[in-house]
C-alpha cells in the first residue's frame, strides 16, 4: 500500500527520494549527538544502508568501522545500479519483522500474515503504522510480548505520518485509539 511506502520513508528516511544511498548531514548530526552523549544514541542509516546491512550482501551487523565503510560503499553501489522503486521493493521483501520459533519473518507480506493474519493490502492505518514501528526493533517492539512499547512506537509513527500529511487528523486519531490487533 502507498501509505506503507510513504510512511516508512517519513519515519526511517525522509530524504530517500533525494539522496544517493547515504545521508551525510544525518551522519554528521548522529556523530555530534553520540559524541555529546558519550554513547550511541542516534544512527543515520538510510533505507539503502539498512538494505545493505540486512544480511542480503553478507556485510554483517557488528559495530565496526570496516562494516560501516562496507555498508556505505554497498549503498552507493546499490543506488548507482538500481532505481528507487527496486530498492524499496527489495527492502520490503526482505526486511526482518519478527520471529516465530526458529523461523525468521522477513518481508512485509509475511509479517502481515504473521502479525495480523491477513494480506498487507487489507490493512488500516493502525496496522500499517505498527508494521513500520516494528522495523526499528522487531524484538523490542514485539506487540505480543511488549504491547506498551509497540503501541508507543506505533503512535510515534502515526504522528510522523500526520506530520507528513500521509493521514488526516481524523484518521490519525482513530488509528491511535485502535487496539494493536495482533
Amino acid at each position: 500500500p502507498e501509505k506503507l511506502v510513504t510512511g516508512l520513508q517519513a519515519v526511517e528516511d525522509k530524504d530517500f527520494a533525494y539522496h544517493h544511498g547515504i545521508d551525510l548531514s544525518g551522519m554528521a548530526r548522529a556523530v555530534l549527538v553520540n559524541l555529546r552523549s558519550g554513547e550511541k544514541r542516534q544512527g543515520a542509516s538510510t533505507l539503502t544502508q539498512q538494505l545493505a546491512r540486512s544480511g542480503l550482501l553478507g556485510i554483517g551487523n557488528e559495530q565496526t568501522y570496516t562494516r560501516k565503510f562496507n555498508e556505505i560503499l554497498y549503498s552507493l553501489l546499490i543506488e548507482a545500479r538500481y532505481d528507487k522503486r527496486t530498492i524499496l521493493e527489495t527492502y520490503f521483501n526482505q526486511v526482518y519483522l519478527g520471529q516465530q520459533g526458529s523461523q525468521a519473518i522477513h518481508g512485509v507480506a509475511s509479517a502481515s500474515e504473521f502479525w495480523f493474519g491477513r494480506d498487507v493490502r487489507d490493512h488500516g492505518n493502525e496496522q500499517i503504522a505498527l508494521l513500520i514501528a516494528i522495523v526499528r526493533g522487531p524484538s523490542y517492539y514485539d506487540p505480543r510480548r511488549h504491547p506498551d512499547r509497540a503501541k508507543a512506537r506505533r503512535d510515534f509513527v502515526l504522528d510522523k505520518m500526520l506530520e507528513a500529511k500521509i493521514v488526516t487528523q481524523a484518521e490519525h486519531d482513530v488509528a491511535q485509539k485502535a487496539p494493536l490487533g495482533v
